[in-house]
């Protein structure tokens, strides 16, 4: 009789809880990736904009095409400001994800563990019976050679 584990839908659930909850983080790590990629991709422009101008300032520029220079600026700064709030709330949501999924594992690690220890029992009994299988045929041939 092979090893039958009674919980082995259950441990089949908690499988495809665990890798529900590993794909969900390994997303909200791509989405915090491409926002720090955006955002330092908005320094890089604020940085190159400030030389700009500062390079043109000194060549001498316009009020108006200060102005311009000046209200670029700003926007970039605002959408850096935008983009680490959303850094920020997706880090939240990363630590709440990495809650779950850790929750999901350990759920997971318990009824394998149990698994292992049924299996372990299962086996050492399976062991038991083929000796005692052993010793009978041994006992009965002793005893018809007698």
């Amino acid at each position: 009789m092979p090893f039958h584990f009674p919980l082995a839908a259950v441990l089949r659930y908690r499988e495809s809880i665990e890798r529900r909850e590993r794909l969900v983080l390994e997303r909200i790590q791509q989405e915090i990736a491409r926002v720090e990629l955006q955002i330092r991709q908005i320094e890089d422009a604020c940085s190159r904009a400030s030389e700009r101008r500062g390079a043109e300032l000194a060549r001498g520029m316009s009020a108006a095409e200060m102005q311009s220079a000046y209200e670029y600026q700003q926007a970039l700064e605002q959408q850096g400001d935008t983009l680490r709030s959303q850094w920020l709330e997706w880090k939240k949501r990363w630590r709440q994800q990495l809650t779950a999924y850790e929750l999901a594992r350990r759920n997971r690690e318990t009824l394998e563990r149990l698994r292992a220890k049924q299996l372990e029992i299962y086996s050492r009994e399976q062991a038991k019976r083929g000796q005692a299988i052993i010793d009978d045929l041994f006992l009965s041939r002793r005893r018809g050679s007698n």
